[in-house]
């Protein structure tokens, strides 16, 4: 470690940071609880070289909760709260758009991955970001370029870590790794001078970054550094630098206007005066270890007595090493007047009880059904011997455990469009252009700034289950109300899922090839009577090919 003269104010903040973070042992507990869910849970151990056995059942119980949260579709909907026709209009391309940038930014998969990390160690983070510099240039480029990062538990520093209310914090800390090349060369665009940027050296990895060590880092010509993120929220904006441990290669910038951080987080289950969430690993590991062990010392028993153990006269036997080889012969000294089985004895193998086994299935089982993760429940039932509706009813019941986690990532949701929506406010002071679909033709549209700041919007999120049994249930529906003559099929057709098992598409294609052949017949008629009105008039006209 530097001396302190020779360090920021910012590394000295995270300085402070990371000794909280140790003295929780946070890294330690989050490294941890990957390594178990991964299946590393022997790391450490020292076996002689012995591959040991191991039940992994913590993975399939967060496979199947993590599932579920994340199999709720999510939609971004902005709504004007005053009513006004012209906000509601703006409103409704807004949604558009949100849903063009969700799938742009492929926020689907980095969904999973928030809630996946979530569960596992308790809490994870997205950062959002316009790439476009908040300056005067913004006015000339007027299209929004939105881009999401995620962020670790452990790479993430608050002020106050027994706050939960990210937008209450003083400040927020990101780091990173990054290489010293690229550091330096954003800093000489920043307006560095050579003296400082000298000063920007690698450093080496600690225990802050999980999963890996100097040795996996790329070794380049200068090395990685350590950058720090830092924003804090001041009363014109949102205020953000960066800074290595001893320059701060970006001086300070306020981008006006904004009045949240730009971080949304998910934390699995809240952990009392913490700013931090609780995962489903970390108490699982205990009960994980003894199935671990208790399965390795069957294993150990099984080798040692369950098989026959030769026991032979050393003076007699001149090759015992043959004697587990099959077809081998043996060579025997003074064979004659002694009986073989006076020189080759074997112990008869010797029975195992069954505590073992049954300590070990029942510490699974109760581990699983106390997670509310039995097989009932994660649906290891035969679909063929039981009803899609059935299915969906115990798989509805089984997850009410989890309304809190999927509130909490609804909740994630919200704070995200809220987040796109005040990027999109604060860096379009000339206007914003997105492109909208109108009468099927997508257009550029420009969105006045004016109009687009004093906006008072409401944000809702829609949230419908997209796994197979819910679908299929929506199918269902949809074909009694077709058999009842309730709806006609133009109308079943266009409310299928896109996800549907039904071929939407291919419904669509034959419902266009029908009017296509419907307005063929409707114009063949008034073709024929104008036809006929030119042969009419001029009997000299050349016959139609």
């Amino acid at each position: 470690m530097r001396e302190e003269t020779n360090c920021t104010e910012i590394w000295r903040k995270y300085e402070a940071g990371r000794e909280h973070h140790r003295l929780q042992n946070l890294y330690r507990e989050t490294e941890r609880c990957h390594r178990f869910y991964e299946g590393d849970q022997w790391h450490g151990c020292k076996s002689g070289g012995e591959e040991l056995p191991m039940l992994n059942f913590i993975r399939p119980i967060c496979k199947y909760k993590i599932a579920t949260v994340a199999m709720n579709d999510t939609a971004i909907i902005y709504t004007a709260i005053d009513g006004d026709p012209q906000a509601a209009q703006l409103c409704r391309q807004l949604t558009e758009y949100a849903a063009g940038q969700w799938e742009q930014g492929k926020m689907d998969s980095r969904k999973w991955e928030i809630i996946k990390n979530a569960c596992i160690s308790g809490d994870h983070y997205l950062y959002c970001f316009d790439e476009r510099q908040p300056s005067e240039a913004v006015v000339v480029d007027m299209e929004p370029r939105l881009k999401m990062r995620l962020v670790g538990r452990t790479a993430i520093y608050f002020a106050d870590e027994q706050n939960p209310e990210i937008n209450d914090q003083e400040w927020i800390i990101i780091a990173e790794r990054r290489p010293v090349e690229q550091v330096r060369r954003e800093a000489k665009k920043n307006g560095i001078d050579e003296v400082e940027l000298a000063r920007i050296v690698s450093d080496e990895v600690d225990d802050t970054q999980i999963g890996y060590s100097d040795a996996d880092e790329v070794d380049t010509d200068l090395g990685k550094c350590t950058s720090l993120l830092y924003m804090r929220l001041t009363e014109e904006g949102v205020a953000f630098a960066r800074s290595t441990q001893a320059v701060i290669y970006q001086p300070e910038q306020v981008i006006r206007g904004l009045d949240v951080y730009p971080i949304a987080g998910m934390r699995w289950d809240a952990k009392e005066g913490s700013a931090r969430g609780i995962g489903v690993v970390e108490p699982l590991i205990p009960n994980q270890i003894e199935v671990n062990r208790t399965i390795a010392r069957r294993a150990i028993c099984v080798k040692r007595y369950s098989f026959p153990t030769a026991v032979y006269d050393s003076n007699a036997i001149q090759n015992p090493g043959d004697l587990g080889k099959v077809g081998a012969s043996l060579k025997v000294q003074n064979l004659q007047g002694r009986a073989l089985s006076s020189m080759v004895q074997y112990l008869t193998p010797v029975s195992i009880g069954g505590d073992a086994t049954l300590l070990q299935n029942e510490l699974i089982s109760m581990s699983r059904e106390l997670e509310g993760a039995s097989e009932a429940a994660t649906g290891q039932v035969d679909p063929t011997k039981t009803s899609g509706e059935a299915i969906k009813a115990a798989r509805d019941q089984s997850a009410m455990s989890l309304n809190e986690q999927t509130a909490a990532y609804k909740q994630l949701v919200e704070d995200i469009a809220r987040i796109w929506y005040k990027l999109w406010v604060v860096y379009s002071p000339g206007g914003m252009l997105i492109p909208v679909e109108q009468d099927g033709v997508v257009q550029d549209v420009m969105i006045d700034a004016s109009m687009l700041g004093d906006m008072d919007v409401n944000i809702k999120i829609d949230i419908s289950p997209i796994d197979p049994y819910s679908v299929l249930s929506r199918e269902m529906a949809l074909e009694n109300a077709l058999a009842a003559g309730h709806i006609t099929f133009e109308e079943y057709v266009d409310a299928l899922d896109e996800n549907s098992g039904v071929p939407k598409d291919k419904f669509e294609g034959i419902l266009e090839a029908r009017k296509a052949a419907q307005q063929l017949q409707q114009a063949a008629p008034f073709d024929e009577a104008v036809q006929n009105a030119i042969l009419g008039g001029n009997q000299n006209a050349m016959p139609v090919m």
